[in-house]
This record gives C-alpha cells, sequence and structure tokens, in this order.
C-alpha cells in the first residue's frame, strides 16, 4: 500500500519514502500548488515534478477547470506517470479521459455513482466509516485501485484503527493520511 502524504504542495514536503497528494490549480496561465487561493509564492507544478521521485504516486487533487491539455503536457515533459488525478467537475472528468490522463471519481456517503474508463477510485468518508471491507473488495473485482481518505483528515482520530482492520483485510492501493507512521503495516 503506498502512503500518500496529505498536501504535500511544496518541495520540502517532499519525502521519496512516501506518495504524495497535491492540489493543483490555475494561476496566471500556469498550473501550480495551492490548496486555497494561490499567489506569487505558489510554486509552478512543473518545477515540483521536476523534484519528485519517478517512483513516489502523485495524487493530483484539481482544484481549476479546463486545465486537461496543460496537465496532459506538464506531465509528459516531466516524464511522470506514477499518478492519478481527482476532484475533477463531470465535465472536466470526461475531458481529461479523453486526454488519457489517469483519473479516479470519488465515492463517499454522498457519491455513489461510478465513472467508467476510470482506473482508480477515491474513497472519501466525511461524517463516519460508510464502507466496509466486502464493499472494497467488490470495487477491487471491477478492477479498480482503491484510495482511502485516512479519517483523521475529517478530525476523526478514533476511526484510525476500525480503517486499519479494513486496509489489513482488502488490498487497498493507497491512503491518504497527516499520520504515515500509522499506516506502516
Amino acid at each position: 500500500m503506498e502512503i500518500l502524504k496529505h498536501r504535500a504542495n511544496s518541495l520540502y514536503e517532499i519525502d521519496s519514502k512516501l506518495g504524495l497528494e497535491i492540489d493543483i490549480r490555475d494561476y496566471k496561465n500556469e498550473l501550480v500548488l495551492a490548496h486555497d487561493h494561490p499567489n506569487e509564492q505558489s510554486i509552478k507544478l512543473e518545477n515540483f515534478l521536476m523534484q519528485v521521485s519517478r517512483n513516489s504516486l502523485l495524487a493530483i487533487n484539481i482544484k481549476s477547470s479546463e486545465i486537461e491539455d496543460e496537465l496532459e503536457s506538464i506531465l509528459c515533459r516531466t516524464h511522470i506517470s506514477n499518478y492519478f488525478t481527482f476532484d475533477w467537475s463531470i465535465p472536466s472528468l470526461f475531458k481529461a479521459l479523453k486526454h488519457n490522463l489517469i483519473c479516479a471519481f470519488r465515492l463517499s456517503e454522498y457519491e455513489k455513482n461510478i465513472i467508467p474508463n476510470c482506473s482508480w477510485v477515491w474513497i472519501d468518508s466525511f461524517h463516519g466509516i460508510w464502507y466496509d471491507a466486502d464493499f472494497l473488495f467488490t470495487l477491487k473485482k471491477l478492477g479498480l485501485k482503491l484510495a482511502l481518505v485516512s479519517p483523521e483528515l475529517h478530525n476523526r482520530k478514533s476511526e484510525l484503527d476500525k480503517v486499519k482492520e479494513i486496509v489489513n483485510t482488502v488490498k487497498v492501493d493507497a491512503i491518504c493520511t497527516d499520520l504515515p507512521d500509522f499506516w506502516y503495516i
């Protein structure tokens, strides 16, 4: 299982032992890393990717629309192939898939639709763990790679052990967390 460091939006957040979850936005006609509003200090995506290990899994959280062409170009130029994108608006997701970008769709207690042609699923739980091992096995049987959002990201540390038990049962591909040491199994 790949452990994704949550909001690794700066060069000092890069850890070669971990995968990275990053947030990208467009700013002054460039793609930059920023969870909230980008500014002059936001690092350019291309500069960041030049510093990332090609072995590290990247979970690219899309915070802007109409960036499919530029993102595809940057990933190609920087030779990044171990990644998936997520949180596209539905129209942009379909455009991203046409550009052959590796995409995930989100499942949560509010979002239940499986989107065809995505190879990953981003499994979130905003208010409580709604899935179980059987549900995740079903997704795996569909050929999907699974990325879970760790419960502490929604202020629910009390559910960490429950999710770890599920992760120990099902071959989850990635987990996004602020607590990487907890997830070393």
